[in-house]
């Protein structure tokens, strides 16, 4: 789906929650994911079955969350908890959680204000349609079963924010043309 068909989770808390079942093979893939090699966020199974969520910042900062082993076989709730710090692009807290169990968490300093791609870049779930957000191979297809992926804005954002978010995006479509 495009970028602006998707809620907005810039410049807010959220949470991204993905309910997930994992068969007895070996589990990797794209769980969901947003953007691209130059901006955007993914929550995949590696090659080697751990969980990860990687938020991209402009290609340059990789803030990673993750497992520290393996899924076991099974229904499994995952949940990344982002408490943002207020403001535009500004930072914060994420915290991953599975079946309720707190298993990292990680501060970034700032965050991509305003647009993940200007080059069409799409959220996907269950698959990364356009070029990856971290270090995972092209499409990267989900081998479990994903029962739901639920994104959650935790609150709003203020004037300010709100009167910087309008001339980013302005400025971004000048740059598209």
């Amino acid at each position: 789906m495009p970028e602006f068909s998707v809620l907005n989770l810039k410049n807010v808390s959220y949470n991204i929650i993905a309910k997930i079942e994992l068969g007895e093979t070996e589990n990797s893939g794209v769980i969901a994911c947003q953007g691209g090699a130059m901006a955007g966020w993914a929550l995949f199974l590696n090659s080697r079955g751990r969980l990860k969520f990687v938020y991209n910042w402009f290609g340059k900062e990789f803030t990673e969350v993750c497992c520290p082993e393996k899924l076991a076989p099974g229904i499994h709730e995952i949940k990344i908890n982002y408490d943002h710090d207020g403001g535009f692009g500004a930072g914060g807290f994420f915290k991953l959680l599975v079946d309720e169990i707190l298993l990292d968490s990680k501060r970034i300093n700032r965050t991509v204000p305003v647009i993940f791609s200007m080059s069409g870049e799409t959220f996907d779930v269950g698959r990364n349609t356009g070029s990856p957000v971290s270090d995972y191979p092209s499409h990267f297809p989900f081998t479990g079963k994903i029962i739901s992926v639920v994104l959650e804005r935790l609150n709003e954002k203020d004037a300010v924010t709100l009167k910087e978010e309008s001339k980013g995006r302005f400025a971004a479509s000048l740059s598209a043309q």
